[in-house]
């Protein structure tokens, strides 16, 4: 087997065509319909990586805030941070908790992410309304995952993946949110490095590897291609969900 870090030639496939998505569209409908228009088809061993915003839109994640909905506390922290009230009152309503509130605000969404905003944004999204993640990335992953694997006939994995920051870092990245059909990391634990030494703690993220990887053809602004494929790595065939690249909150050093 082929040790994921060490893969010998990656493949990032991107699908083009896709048809923008409306609310309560089957997706896993209009993904095939895509990879036909775009004559592209996976093969056993690839791995889809799926934009969360085409998800959220399909399941009826999309908001419209009115005016008198805001409360005061979300007109506050629009002042503090230079966001619109709407965007701040659907974060303020999709998080569990406030991390923190300027100059960017901070929150622990329902499904566990600690991220600004809650995930809530406008990019993408129908005009004048927010689309928020998802309720549950990791079954809306393995609804794509279980369904496509099998009209194709073989395991394919899906990630659904979020554009976020990240502490101490300036950028975004592309972040695994939702994972189905493989586990979503590479253990080098009991490996040698150069030196022969044995690696005692190496766990690497493959799925926020790979939905990063993913990014680069699939892009944040007006490129059309939600979806992708990669193609050369090799990866655990068991069960594993981005809950669980989650830290704890013990183990969390900005909570």
């Amino acid at each position: 087997m082929i040790n994921p870090v060490r893969a010998q030639r990656l493949e990032i496939i991107p699908i083009r065509g896709m048809p923008l998505v409306n609310e309560i569209d089957d997706l896993s409908e209009l993904i095939l319909a895509t990879f036909q228009t775009d004559s592209q088809e996976p093969k056993p061993g690839d791995i889809l990586v799926v934009s969360h915003t085409i998800v959220s839109i399909a399941e009826g994640r999309v908001f419209k805030i009115d005016e008198s909905d805001i409360s005061d506390k979300a007109r506050t922290i629009a002042e503090k941070t230079g966001q619109g009230p709407e965007k701040v009152e659907l974060a303020l309503r999709e998080a569990v908790e406030i991390v923190r509130e300027s100059p960017v605000l901070i929150t622990q969404t329902r499904q566990g992410l600690i991220t600004d905003y809650s995930g809530v944004d406008s990019s993408n999204a129908p005009t004048g309304r927010f689309v928020a993640l998802s309720e549950d990335s990791d079954d809306s992953a393995s609804k794509l995952h279980v369904k496509l694997s099998k009209v194709f006939g073989f395991h394919l994995p899906v990630i659904i993946c979020d554009t976020q920051g990240r502490p101490w870092r300036k950028g975004t990245t592309n972040l695994a949110i939702g994972v189905a059909g493989m586990f979503p990391f590479t253990d080098n634990s009991n490996r040698k490095d150069l030196f022969g030494r044995e690696l005692r703690s190496s766990l690497v993220c493959l799925a926020d590897e790979l939905a990063s990887a993913a990014e680069l053809v699939m892009g944040q602004a007006d490129e059309r291609i939600p979806v992708a494929l990669i193609r050369g790595i090799e990866y655990k065939q068991r069960d594993g969900s981005a809950v669980d690249i989650l830290r704890s909150r013990d183990e969390n050093l900005f909570l």
